[in-house]
């Protein structure tokens, strides 16, 4: 019998797909559309580039008590046990993917977001609501403070859950894709921030880190925090000057040092993609980034000491030193370590070398060019090697730019590519400005169409 013929029922219809064409999985959208789905959750990759909605997953049934049966071996296939007469309880569960997400080419979506900062914050809101009960002698925690904090964590829900996956890579910038919803959340959490720094009251940094996550992070141009930055920084001066008055006020505002290290750390590394001069924040604020913080977002100290330096760097006033500083980060590379911790440091160390070399003067062209190409070579092999469930793969943005932005090679701008859908595919899509920064310095280079 032809294999054609093992191919026909006896009516002469088709027996079915033909082996390894499965596609019950897909995306709704997906399958309407006629293509093969990647499986990625929440978002498939396919309807992202498309530019379109992500039609969800199907569901099945899967009934609680049968598959722990069979795991246990107490239940053949296809049977059903005397132990089972009673109806059993349906529980709905995610299609498997199986297999089929197997292999180098795949993207999946960062599902966890371990070190996600809305994540913190949302926390910050909720202990704060909860601790508010029986702190209310707390001068700093008003009524005023109480419905600013439940606007905010209300705001953060609301645009969690409505942001849609359409405008997650299109490059498009601005508020159009937030949900009605959201809009009143965000505009109630706008009027309680207008109150609390009418009052000075330090709780408005916790609404100023809220506002610079959503505004920056999820909606506009990459590293644009400064507006954000300069209104925390004068917040923070009204009550303290030194880091033991910040340890102080820490007491009385929830989650406050951990906010405001995340917003120096914000503010270096916004200095270094836009490659601009001069920090907001002093030497003491940074004081307060420890090694616990340092092994948060994947970047040794000595890497952010001489990120500070770039940012510092008031032209090439001695290109010959920068050089010798660049280099060495690249030698203290541990091409070794698949952690990662060692992932993510080795990609911070390529970045503050392409971030010290885009600075340097003509007298070390010859030697910056090379050094500058093995840099960016270097964080694209470390990219295309990590997978987007690190734990540190948020925090690779800046590595991931400045690589892009220096790109020689169509497969460098594969890679960088797919590191910033990976992020916009994400539960919480980050840095859409990203890509359209690199695209458009690639079209000027003619990398790509």
């Amino acid at each position: 019998m032809s294999d054609n013929h093992a191919q026909k029922r006896s009516d002469g219809r088709p027996r079915g797909k033909p082996r390894g064409m499965r596609r019950d999985r897909d995306c709704r959208r997906c399958k309407s559309r006629n293509i093969k789905c990647d499986l990625n959750r929440p978002r498939c990759l396919p309807c992202v580039q498309a530019g379109l909605p992500c039609g969800g997953y199907p569901q099945r049934l899967v009934w609680a008590g049968q598959g722990a049966a069979r795991a246990a071996g107490k239940l053949p296939q296809g049977g059903t046990s005397r132990d089972e007469a009673a109806p059993a309880r349906a529980t709905v569960a995610p299609v498997d993917r199986g297999d089929e997400l197997t292999g180098p080419s795949r993207i999946s979506a960062t599902t966890d977001d371990q070190n996600s900062f809305v994540d913190r914050l949302a926390a910050f809101c909720r202990q704060i609501t909860v601790n508010g009960r029986s702190h209310s002698t707390d001068h700093y925690l008003s009524s005023e403070a109480m419905s600013l904090v439940s606007h905010l964590s209300d705001f953060i829900q609301a645009r969690i859950e409505s942001r849609p996956a359409a405008d997650a890579c299109s490059g498009d910038i601005g508020d159009e894709a937030e949900s009605v919803d959201a809009a009143r959340h965000r505009s109630l959490a706008l009027g309680g921030l207008n109150e609390a720094l009418r009052e000075a009251n330090p709780f408005a940094l916790l609404a100023i880190a809220v506002f610079a996550f959503f505004e920056v992070v999820y909606d506009s141009a990459f590293g644009e925090w400064q507006r954000h930055l300069y209104g925390a920084r004068s917040l923070l001066d009204c009550h303290c000057r030194s880091r033991a008055e910040l340890e102080v006020l820490s007491e009385s505002v929830t989650g406050l040092t951990e906010i405001v290290a995340r917003l120096v750390w914000f503010d270096t590394l916004g200095a270094i993609a836009r490659q601009t001069t001069g920090l907001i924040f002093d030497g003491w604020h940074r004081g307060i980034l420890n090694d616990k913080f340092f092994q948060l977002v994947g970047c040794p100290q000595d890497t952010f000491d001489l990120f500070i330096y770039v940012a510092n760097m008031d032209g090439p006033s001695d290109p010959v030193g920068s050089c010798i500083l660049a280099m060495d980060q690249l030698l203290r590379l541990d091409a070794t370590d698949s952690t990662d911790w060692g992932l993510s440091t080795n990609a911070h160390r390529c970045a503050a070398a392409i971030a010290v070399l885009g600075r340097v003067g003509e007298e070390t062209a010859m030697c910056g060019q090379s050094a500058m190409a093995s840099a960016v070579e270097k964080t694209c092999q470390i990219i295309a090697a990590t997978p987007s469930s690190l734990r540190f793969y948020i925090h690779m943005a800046v590595p991931a730019y400045l690589a892009g932005m220096n790109a020689t090679t169509p497969r460098q701008c594969h890679v960088v590519r797919r590191y910033w859908q990976c992020c916009n595919i994400a539960r919480v899509p980050r840095y859409p400005g990203g890509l359209a920064k690199c695209e458009e310095e690639w079209r000027a280079k003619g990398l790509v169409q």
